[in-house]
């Protein structure tokens, strides 16, 4: 969720999969807004189970309206916990009481505890979303120090917030309570969280395979290696270098961090790490660079490891400085003409560089690239049509792929635009594509500004960014290699006139493979 508030430091994390069975001692039923202070039993006491997706798809209003309900002694659906030994954990309600929490600690994904658990290294992002949902909070109901400071001493303070201080007092949340072992209660969150409908079946197979290395390498790196340990019971060396190279993946997919609306193109593949399916993204990305994963419990973190690696190469692949980058622009593959990234695009993008790179092909890209990025920002509303028709899923990426094929055999046969817009709508395949809709078809009025602000940006932009003096593609901040014209080994200089702008590969790999393979196989290969 793009506004979301990272609440997920708030309560920790615990695995309670090797536990014995559930203790029958009697269980409160009711905890007062005390129980959630620093330093309170209940609060000491609790966790979260640790295959629980993140607490962090509330927004700010959502926060401040929880905070106002319990105030107000409105109705809160009661939070569902699982008991055993000194440990409770929550089944259900992880955002009601992180909501309360993080107004009792004035930690809204920013203070004491969230620095702490994020490695003292907080996004700028998550710090405004925090920054706001605090002055929205205390707007509408005031702070909690406040409320206990009227309390203990009413003077100072209006009579609103007095008497709500003393109706706090009398401010109870419900608690239901699942009975049995841990295999109980995991199943317990996964029925009643797929009641609510809210764990789709992407996301129970992220919770389920908590312990494969694919899952546990999408959740390092979506975390800097930061956050909850997933891989605490590896080495320490393991583990070091599993935050390590996570913390590299990161920046290569996340950096610099996206700011709507668009006001320049030094945008991150990514997209904002804090979008709703960016996990999901980071997932399939993973499982994209190292090909068929058989479902497997890492009980070393050695897989772990060479996953990360895998993802790392093929990040370094699609947009880096790394001497194998294509550097391919952000703005061109992976963002729509209203500024947003879409992580569809990216996959297939990466998909097919992952593949054309084991197949020793990447040549055969670097030639056409120049043409299809023309193609591309001429017509994107195509690219729009068919996000917009199959949306997520594997059948999109499918037509995607295709729609590449069948762009680059044209662009091999030396067909204009115009004909290769006519081969494609002429194809069964792609009878839906509307070639004369307008790039703003179909976006809402209350945010048609905003979008159209980036797409001017962004079209604006791209007429005068740098091309790469080698294969003419355009260059992304992230992807710049100055290039001797003459080579220092032939006696060009390093001066400015002998100087050129290049993507890393072009000045590496393709290059070199230029002086020794003139001419070759120009076929475009999709296939294996």
């Amino acid at each position: 969720m793009g506004n979301a508030v990272n609440l997920d430091a708030l309560v920790s994390r615990e695995d309670f999969e090797t536990y014995t069975a559930n203790d029958d001692a009697p269980v409160q039923q009711t905890i007062s807004i005390r129980d959630l202070e620093r330093s309170a039993f209940f609060y000491l006491a609790l966790r979260k189970p640790d295959f629980q997706r993140e607490t962090s798809e509330w927004e700010a209003k959502r926060v401040a309206g929880l905070v106002r309900t319990f105030i107000e002694g409105d109705l809160i659906p009661a939070v569902i916990l699982w008991k055993h030994r000194e440990y409770l954990f929550v089944i259900d309600g992880s955002h009601r009481l992180s909501a309360l929490i993080a107004w009792v600690h004035d930690d809204y994904g920013d203070g004491e505890r969230s620095q702490k658990f994020f490695g003292h290294s907080i996004p700028a992002e998550q710090m405004e979303y925090a920054k706001r949902t605090r002055q929205i909070v205390e707007k509408e109901v005031g702070s909690y120090a406040d409320h206990v400071a009227a309390a203990q001493n009413p003077a100072p303070y209006g009579p609103d917030i007095v008497a709500r201080s003393r109706a706090l007092g009398s401010r109870v949340l419900n608690l239901q309570w699942v009975r049995g072992d841990a295999a109980k209660a995991e199943d317990s969150f996964a029925r009643i969280n797929q009641q609510a409908a809210t764990i789709t079946p992407q996301e129970l197979q992220l919770i389920k395979g908590r312990r494969m290395p694919d899952v546990m390498a999408a959740r390092a790196i979506i975390r800097r290696g930061t956050g909850h340990q997933y891989w605490s019971s590896f080495s320490n060396e393991i583990q070091a270098e599993i935050r390590s190279i996570a913390s590299d993946t990161f920046k290569l997919l996340f950096e610099p961090t996206l700011s709507y609306p668009i006001k320049s193109l030094n945008l991150p593949a990514g997209g904002s790490v804090y979008a709703a399916p960016t996990l999901r993204m980071v997932y399939d990305f993973v499982n994209i660079s190292v090909g068929a994963v058989a479902d497997e419990i890492d009980t070393t973190g050695q897989r772990t490891v060479e996953f990360l690696k895998r993802a790392r190469r093929a990040a370094q692949l699609v947009i880096s400085n790394a001497p194998s980058s294509l550097g391919l622009h952000p703005a061109v593959y992976f963002y729509s003409w209203t500024g947003k990234q879409q992580p569809i695009l990216f996959l297939t993008m990466a998909d097919i560089l992952v593949d054309l790179d084991r197949r020793k092909k990447l040549d055969e890209f670097v030639k056409r690239r120049a043409s299809l990025e023309k193609f591309i920002i001429n017509h994107r509303t195509l690219l729009n049509q068919i996000v917009r028709k199959f949306g997520t899923k594997d059948s999109g990426k499918g037509h995607l792929r295709s729609f590449y094929e069948k762009v680059f055999e044209s662009i091999g046969a030396g067909k204009s635009d115009a004909d290769i817009v006519d081969a494609l709508t002429s194809d069964k395949a792609f009878t839906y594509l509307q070639p004369s809709e307008s790039p703003y078809a179909g976006v809402s009025p209350t945010r048609y500004s905003a979008q159209v602000k980036s797409g001017l940006v962004m079209s604006g932009l791209l007429e005068h960014s740098p091309k790469c003096a080698i294969c003419g593609g355009l260059v992304p901040h992230q992807a710049i290699s100055v290039d001797h014209k003459q080579g220092r080994a032939h006696g060009g200089e390093s001066n400015p006139e002998n100087l050129q702008l290049t993507h890393p590969y072009c000045n590496t790999g393709f290059k070199e493979g230029q002086r020794h393979h003139e001419g070759g196989d120009q076929a475009w290969l999709f296939g294996g």
